[in-house]
């Protein structure tokens, strides 16, 4: 009986101790500990017509007439991105940044739909000088009818990241999606003593 009741204590204890770590990494995402990474993260530089080469952003060539800026509805700024109806699973991806193994980061994204909820994700991947893919985070999230902030946090890297992309995957659906304010910052960095 002692046995399980140490053993009720203990498991108490870690999980307490995981959940402080977690709450405890939410706090740092207020911690930036760096600039925000992400290129063009409000939408405020671009050309019409777009194309796959977009400002800081690489679109699907397939599903560039999908995707436009709208000017009127935003989170923050005068723009957001706009993706109407999407007839096929598509992609926005950041340009490359550099990455360190030592460092935590926290994606954040603003979206929202216009006229039903839709899931999407949001992935954090890390890769090598020569391209590999090293360390993969991600977060299915619910856009909902009203703007809202969606956050996305790493672990520490593993060795050997050189640079990181933020991926935003958004299916087929019959909606209109406003995405706006994609940032990414280091939000804790182990220091050797």
């Amino acid at each position: 009986m002692i046995k399980k009741l140490l053993l009720l204590f203990i498991f108490g204890i870690v999980l307490i101790s995981c959940t402080s770590f977690a709450k405890l990494r939410e706090e740092n995402f207020t911690k930036q500990l760096s600039d925000n990474l992400i290129e063009n993260s409000g939408f405020e530089v671009y050309q019409e017509p777009l194309d796959s080469d977009y400002p800081g952003w690489i679109i699907d060539k397939l599903t560039t007439n999908k995707v436009s800026i709208d000017t009127t509805r935003s989170f923050t700024g005068k723009n957001s991105l706009k993706i109407s109806q999407a007839t096929s699973e598509m992609q926005l991806v950041s340009k490359p940044f550099v990455t360190h193994y030592r460092n935590v980061y926290g994606i954040k994204i603003s979206a929202k739909s216009v006229l039903k909820k839709v899931p999407i994700a949001i992935h954090f991947l890390t890769f090598s000088e020569n391209g590999k893919i090293i360390s993969k985070y991600y977060r299915n999230i619910t856009i909902d009818t009203k703007w809202s902030t969606y956050s996305l946090i790493s672990d520490y890297l593993k060795v050997n990241s050189e640079f990181g992309r933020v991926f935003i995957t958004i299916p087929e659906n019959s909606s209109v999606l406003l995405i706006d304010d994609i940032t990414c910052h280091i939000i804790d960095s182990y220091q050797k003593k």
